[in-house]
């Protein structure tokens, strides 16, 4: 005879299920019900391959189905406890592909005590005001959030956090950010780093700015983010103006030898290093554009259009646009103007470059369409021959 018992849900697990599938007339959603089938537990399985019926069993016999016994009804329970966390995680947003995705990368987490790890931290999360569509993406960039103390860890961290955002709307973007945040020590590194910057003459603005915006850097370790300060400040960055921020940013996540290959690869294409620090002090998250990017930007600008490599670096904010819808386009009408002698020679490429479309449209093609007839044309043209390419 097989007999089978089923598994008891603590409280929290259990008000989860009332919560998901109210009791109606008697019945339970049907995925419920399969996860009750899935907590069945065998106790006795086949035993026609341990001992036929004509003799009794040997001790070893006896202790391979005692074996083979305890193996199946742990897998069956392994089973079900996996089912039980997937259909958690789908209640809080997560889909079925994002979930297998965790699974490949954290097998624990079909394993783990449901109420005692998952649910307690996702409700954490979801009080917070985290979404159904943000939770998963948050929770995927930082997979150890499921696996840390919240007592201990994820709400010391979010209340300190808070108490120098201010408000919760503040501390969601910064987790939006960068939610690892939540698993580093208040009181080895994110606190010493914050003071650091007070130190260095960063006022407040200039803190929410680079918590919200690059969380990372200030749970970088304390001795590399001071060092990162330092530099910055020689470098000649003002620490109340955001690109100091950028600047810091920059120098805390960056590699050495990254830094060493992005100030070579400038210098191919004809900046001196006195130059590609001016680029930096210009825009410092220039220092995170590929080497692609750089290089097709430069090359165009200098070699094509004629600019000096200093006219690029004193607005290295120009390398960040489309090369095709943006700069090359622009560019066309400017050298017909410069031809024509409409516009200085020594025109900036922030005065062109920089300005919303309108804008450059309104200054630079519809003011000269008299004077340059088709201008336009050589605007949309330059557009629609990239287009076509």
């Amino acid at each position: 005879m097989v007999h089978t018992k089923l598994l008891q849900f603590p409280p929290r697990m259990a008000a989860f299920f009332c919560r998901k599938w109210p009791l109606s007339n008697g019945i339970i959603g049907s995925s419920w019900r399969r996860i009750i089938e899935l907590q069945r537990v065998p106790f006795a399985p086949p035993i026609g391959k341990f001992f036929s019926s004509d003799r009794l069993a040997s001790k070893d016999e006896e202790q391979e189905l005692v074996i083979a016994t305890i193996a199946a009804a742990s897998s069956k329970k392994v089973a079900g406890n996996a089912e039980l966390v997937k259909i958690i995680l789908r209640d809080y947003g997560f889909t079925d592909a994002r979930i297998s995705k965790m699974a490949a990368v954290r097998p624990s987490i079909l394993s783990c005590n449901p109420d005692k790890i998952l649910l307690p931290k996702l409700e954490f999360f979801r009080s917070i005001g985290l979404s159904s569509t943000d939770l998963p993406r948050i929770i995927w960039a930082s997979k150890g959030l499921l696996f840390r103390s919240l007592e201990k860890q994820l709400i010391p961290c979010y209340n300190f956090l808070k108490s120098v955002l201010l408000l919760d709307e503040n501390v969601l973007k910064m987790l939006k950010r960068g939610p690892g945040i939540l698993l580093h020590d208040v009181d080895k590194t994110i606190a010493p780093n914050l003071a650091a910057l007070r130190e260095a003459g960063a006022p407040q603005s200039i803190i929410f700015f680079m918590l919200i915006r690059s969380p990372r850097a200030i749970h970088q370790d304390t001795q590399k983010f001071k060092e990162s300060l330092n530099k910055a400040v020689q470098m000649g960055f003002n620490p109340s103006k955001s690109t100091f921020a950028c600047a810091v940013q920059v120098l805390c996540e960056m590699p050495e030898s990254t830094w060493d290959h992005k100030m070579e690869v400038y210098g191919r294409c004809g900046m001196s290093r006195d130059e590609v620090l001016l680029a930096f002090r210009s825009h410092p998250l220039c220092m995170y554009l590929s080497e692609e990017k750089i290089t097709r930007a430069m090359d165009f600008l200098v070699k094509e259009m004629g600019w000096k490599p200093a006219a690029v670096a004193r607005c290295s904010a120009v390398i960040f646009f489309k090369l095709e819808k943006r700069i090359m386009p622009r560019c066309a009408v400017i050298k017909v103007l410069l031809e024509r002698g409409l516009v200085k020679k020594d025109i900036c490429l922030s005065t062109f470059l920089l300005p919303s479309e309108k804008s450059f449209l309104d200054l630079y093609v519809k003011r000269y369409e008299d004077d340059v007839p088709g201008l336009m044309g050589v605007f949309m043209g330059k557009r629609a021959s990239q287009t076509r390419i």
